[in-house]
């Protein structure tokens, strides 16, 4: 019996021993800023390097309240150590892909992975280059966590990365156009996030001086945007636009002040002000807005094939304040106000494919018959500038006609439709853009077209549209994170995903994708100019080609200028 009890005392006294070399002071470093004390951890993955990781820091005062819809603003001191262990909430939000509502008001955190390892950071190391990355989902959904984002493959290249939460829906993007709610609050939600990198990051093994933002989709847009805006003037150093621009269809707000006021009515709202419709919006609860939002569609919305209410706004002057977006997109670009640093921008080969999921064209709700009734209003928000002229229907019968040689749309053309809804939405936008930026500037301009079909292709293969050629809308992530339901181990997958690294994390480094790396297999990548319309073909192989898509891109410019609003 005594032996027994000797022998469980000294089996107890091993699994002590074990637990604290399990956990011991070099796997929870601590990291202190002016705002407080940080205790992170340290991750080991099977295929990939240590790490350390700060999750859930708080970059700004929660916006809830009377700052809701307000701008954000520094957060409030740490108290004792914050133990930033795990992810905050994500923002409110109805989550597209599972078709559920999710999320807390209070939500404005973000998240450090960092591949300097030892106990007390910063280390001796040199500063490394950050990746700041903005997330996608239509400004509705999304969020910075790393189920969506798994960064431990860019951390292996020594970038430190770091993604944020931003309000989303009618919390971040409901505008009345006045002082009242100014609007663009989930833009400004960025800006913040990248006011603390800034302040903070150095103290994490980042080097302020080397901050690259890059986001796909929605995130792509804000991307752009960030560029644009008067707010954000030596918050970063280089950009990247994945699927989508600020000249994106789809990306600009028409008519918001009118969207604002009709969920306010549909809620019972009887006043008359700006000032009125806005304490009335602040004193409903969360999940009620949110319902209100999801309910309430203008006309150019409802035969969307995928409905984006509340997305970014050009801005009013409102007087005291910086707005974010103080004249209409098309303008600032031809007027060359945008940040001068260099910029990558770039498409998948089959941007609208995953858009023919979301709009129901698979699955039977909604027919050929009521696409050929209605097809006008289905591409009117998405041909651009489409709501600010009054000829979008004679606009719209020509596009038809182009794609579709004047035969009525059906199930049989649906390759043309993808292409059609690829260039209204995304190419046309992104080619435009870059044509005029680069009157204006002589830092790079790189484009890039993802033209390979493979085994880390995220979105199509999530969605179950494998038997569709292209490069769906989406793809392109899987080739920068890591996802439990993308895999493979085809060489030719492993190879393209890891050139596609490459690029991005050197162009992070030096501001240049080639730069120190070109080999056989990667050639130099030849920055776009207005003469020499270049891009790199991502596929199979690495070739730089020229002229996109030049006959349809060609044919969109000729049918429509740039339109502003007034």
């Amino acid at each position: 019996m005594a032996a027994t009890s000797y022998l469980l005392l000294y089996l107890l006294f091993l699994a002590a021993l074990q637990m604290r070399v399990a956990f011991s002071e070099d796997d929870f470093p601590t990291v202190t800023i002016p705002q407080g004390t940080l205790k992170g951890k340290k991750v080991t993955p099977t295929s990939t390097a240590a790490y350390y990781s700060f999750q859930g820091i708080p970059y700004a005062k929660p916006p809830v309240g009377e700052l809701r819809f307000k701008a954000s603003s520094d957060p409030d001191p740490l108290t004792g150590t914050f133990e930033a262990l795990q992810e905050g909430p994500v923002c409110k939000q109805f989550d597209i892909m599972d078709k559920k509502k999710k999320g807390e008001e209070d939500c404005l955190f973000l998240n450090i992975y960092t591949p300097q390892v030892s106990r007390t950071l910063p280390d001796s190391s040199p500063l490394k280059p950050v990746m700041v990355w903005v997330h996608g989902g239509a400004f509705l959904a999304g969020s910075g966590n790393k189920n969506l984002q798994n960064p431990e493959l860019l951390l292996d290249t020594g970038v430190v990365f770091v993604s944020f939460n931003y309000r989303l829906g009618p919390f971040g993007f409901l505008t009345t156009q006045d002082s009242a709610i100014p609007g663009n609050a989930g833009m400004k939600d960025q800006v913040q996030a990248l006011r603390w990198i800034q302040k903070n990051i150095a103290a994490f093994g980042g080097d302020p001086n080397r901050v690259t933002v890059f986001g796909q989709s929605a995130g792509g847009a804000a991307v752009h945007y960030l560029m644009l805006s008067p707010m954000t003037e030596g918050l970063f150093h280089g950009a990247i636009a994945q699927s989508g621009s600020a000249l994106s269809s789809w990306a600009l707000a028409v008519n918001p002040r009118d969207t604002a006021f009709q969920i306010g009515n549909a809620l019972g709202f009887s006043g008359n002000t700006s000032q009125e419709l806005a304490a009335f919006l602040r004193n409903l609860d969360a999940e009620t807005l949110l319902d209100a939002s999801l309910t309430v569609k203008p006309e150019n919305e409802q035969y969307r094939l995928l409905s984006m209410v509340h997305v970014p706004s050009q801005e009013p002057a409102v007087e005291g304040e910086v707005s974010f977006l103080p004249d209409h997109p098309s303008r600032l670009l031809e007027e060359g106000r945008f940040h001068k640093v260099p910029f990558i921008s770039g498409v998948t080969s089959s941007e609208g494919l995953a858009f023919i999921k979301f709009g129901g064209l698979l699955d039977g709700s909604r027919t050929e018959k009521e696409i050929n009734e209605n097809f006008s209003k289905v591409l009117k928000r998405d041909v651009r500038g489409c709501n600010e002229v009054d000829n979008c229907d004679e606009l719209i019968a020509r596009i038809k006609s182009f794609y579709f040689e004047d035969q009525p749309f059906s199930m049989d053309l649906i390759e043309k439709f993808i292409e059609l809804t690829s260039d209204v939405a995304f190419n046309e936008g992104l080619i435009e853009s870059l044509n005029v930026m680069s009157n204006h500037t002589t830092t790079p301009l790189y484009m890039y077209h993802l033209s390979y079909d493979g085994g880390f292709g995220a979105l199509k293969r999530i969605l179950g549209l494998g038997n569709f050629s292209g490069v769906s809308h989406g793809d392109d992530l899987g080739y920068l994170f890591k996802y439990s339901l993308v895999a493979s181990n085809d060489p030719k997958d492993i190879k393209v995903r890891s050139q596609f690294i490459s690029l991005w994390t050197n162009f992070a480094k030096t501001g240049n994708p080639t730069s120190g790396i070109t080999t056989d297999d990667i050639p130099e990548w030849i920055p776009y100019t207005q003469s020499e319309t270049n891009y790199l073909d991502i596929g199979p192989q690495l070739v730089v080609k020229r002229d996109l898509y030049k006959n349809r891109i060609d044919f969109l410019h000729q049918l429509y200028s740039t339109p502003h609003q007034a």
